[in-house]
């Protein structure tokens, strides 16, 4: 009778445990990362009687209650919710973070709830430091004076502030996965650079239409095809004229114009013209020469004006980027030569390397200054100068009044084929401005680049390779696990990997606090897993602007908690009924 005393008081105490594990899950019900338990019962112990019966032993077991054995964790993933902020992570399968708490302690988790403190570290929710493999890809760094004006206003820091450290990034793919004695706390500047990468290889795509353009030019005859006669008696001239040495001329024609200047050696000058005849020559016969002086020979200057094809000019001009950041041009201009090939056609080409100078504008006239007039236009009655600039050495762009050094011209050609293919490109790498500059028009006999056709309307592309300088714009995650940083140019560098943790034995860690654990003899030391080629891999997909909710099932919960408060009840009430029937024993002896 005494054994029911005892089974009903470790009946009440076990399952008090019980109702004390399902409330902890009920309670925990909303928080981010908690994982479930569920109680386990053992027997406590028993006696044994032994009786024989018809030479057999026969074994009875009474029991003195149960005791609580363990608590099970649940380790079912709990659903994800979306998050604004980018640190919140969580694990698309098993595994879990780990954080680095005080005295050095490690910790591991499935609360992906970081954020950046104000020393630049990830930390949780409670200031434990997140761990993972840092990239080591940025070096301290000292920017040009024009630079860090750019900087300072964009970070809205003053002179005091821009004291601070600065560094430079290296772009990098991705970040390796390092093992498990290696992950370090994840530390992120607040100032970062991404310096420029100049263009070193640049391509087109497009056609230069060879189509046959006939316009009204005018032609400098070769002083050689004119031939003047002086008469000083009767102060006239005998002029006449061929255009053998003119191979300019391309097509002229009976009763082209020819106009003729005379000049003596005082600079007076005369007008005269003539028509070429059917044999394209042309006879000036008795030409009063007025009031020029011909004491000393003429200056005689014969212009044709006639209708013929002109060349096409087809012009390319792109920005690239120089070592230093700039974005300097790359003119490509591409004359036809004339007359052509009976087949295909033959571009001159003419590239420039230019870099921004200064702007074109007008001079105040200052009538104390003694202005060159190899340097400058002078004028005065506008009241202004304008600079001249060495057209070898400089490109003044009047459109835009901009100024630019011609820091690198090549010339080249380009040969194309009946069809419109290109056959052959002499076309030499340039330097941008200290940097290569492979230039790619296409690959011979193919159309993969320029191509020369009347049948082609080929819209104009272009694509290279080279960087502006960025700073640094936020921080951010990718699918691979990367903490990445983000530059105002566009780019983004991956600057750690986040660790995910395993365990042979995820149910033998033990809890710390209710989404903290730490490992066990149980659950066995944290490990990474390999990929078939032995590199260290997350195992599992770490997401983004998401936080995983607990795995509680608050339905089950409460059906479990009545489940125990009604075996609580039902052991309390073995102990009345045990004491009832000690009751009635007693007054039996009486």
């Amino acid at each position: 009778m005494n054994s029911s005393f005892y089974n009903g008081i470790a009946g009440t105490k076990t399952h008090q445990f019980g109702i004390d594990v399902w409330a902890d899950n009920i309670a925990n019900v909303n928080t981010t990362g908690f994982k479930s338990s569920t109680p386990e019962f053992a027997s406590l112990f028993a006696t044994t009687l032994t009786h024989s019966y018809f030479g057999s032993s026969i074994t009875s077991d009474i029991g003195y209650g149960s005791r609580a054995q363990s608590t099970a964790m649940n380790t079912t993933q709990g659903p994800f919710q979306n998050t604004d902020s980018v640190f919140d992570l969580a694990l698309g399968g098993e595994g879990w973070f780990g954080v680095k708490g005080t005295g050095n302690q490690t910790y591991y988790t499935r609360a992906g709830s970081f954020s950046i403190d104000g020393m630049g570290n990830m930390v949780d929710a409670n200031g434990n430091y997140l761990l993972g493999t840092v990239g080591n890809n940025y070096t301290p760094t000292t920017l040009p004076e024009e630079v860090m004006k750019d900087f300072g206003s964009y970070y809205g820091l003053n002179n005091n502030m821009l004291l601070a450290q600065i560094y430079a990034v290296t772009q990098l793919q991705d970040i390796p996965l390092g093992p498990v004695q290696q992950q370090g706390m994840i530390t992120l500047p607040d100032y970062l650079y991404y310096p420029p990468i100049p263009t070193q290889n640049i391509s087109y795509k497009g056609n230069l239409d060879p189509k046959i353009i006939i316009e009204s030019v005018d032609i400098t005859v070769n002083e050689d095809d004119v031939n003047t006669t002086l008469n000083t008696v009767s102060n006239t001239a005998s002029i006449t004229g061929n255009l053998t040495n003119t191979p300019e001329a391309l097509t002229p024609k009976e009763g082209d114009l020819v106009s003729i200047v005379l000049t003596d050696h005082t600079g007076q000058t005369q007008k005269v013209s003539a028509y070429l005849d059917e044999n394209l020559a042309w006879s000036l016969v008795g030409v009063d020469l007025g009031d020029l002086d011909i004491s000393q020979p003429l200056t005689t200057v014969a212009t044709l004006s006639t209708m013929q094809e002109v060349p096409n000019v087809e012009t390319f001009s792109t920005s690239i980027i120089s070592p230093s950041g700039e974005k300097d041009v790359l003119s490509m201009v591409f004359t036809k030569q004339i007359p052509q090939p009976a087949s295909g056609s033959v571009w001159d080409g003419v590239m420039q390397v230019r870099t921004f100078y200064e702007n074109y504008a007008r001079e105040e006239y200052d009538p104390s200054v003694t202005y060159d007039p190899s340097q400058y236009e002078i004028h005065a009655d506008m009241g202004y100068v304008i600079k001249i600039y060495d057209p070898a050495q400089f490109y003044v762009d009047k459109t835009a009044n901009k100024v630019y050094q011609i820091t690198d011209s090549q010339v080249g050609q380009l040969t194309f084929g009946g069809a419109g293919q290109l056959l052959e490109s002499t076309i030499p790498a340039m330097s941008n401005s200290g940097a290569p500059l492979a230039i790619f028009l296409g690959t011979a006999n193919n159309y993969d680049g320029l191509t020369s056709s009347t049948n082609f309307n080929t819209s104009r592309s272009y694509t290279q390779d080279g960087q502006v300088a960025g700073l640094l714009k936020g921080y951010g995650m990718d699918e691979r696990g990367n903490v990445i940083a983000e530059f105002t140019n566009g780019r983004s560098v991956p600057m750690a990997k986040v660790a995910v943790y395993h365990f042979q034995n995820d149910q033998g860690l033990t809890r710390t606090t209710s989404s903290l654990f730490q490992a066990s003899s149980n659950s066995g030391n944290p490990i990474f897993y390999t990929d078939a080629d032995g590199n260290f891999v997350l195992g599992s997909q770490v997401f983004s602007n998401r936080l995983e909710s607990s795995n509680v099932n608050l339905a089950t919960a409460l059906t479990e908690l009545i489940v125990m408060q009604k075996a609580f009840s039902g052991n309390a009430k073995s102990i009345t009924t045990s004491d009832e029937m000690i009751k009635n024993a007693i007054q039996m002896k009486r």
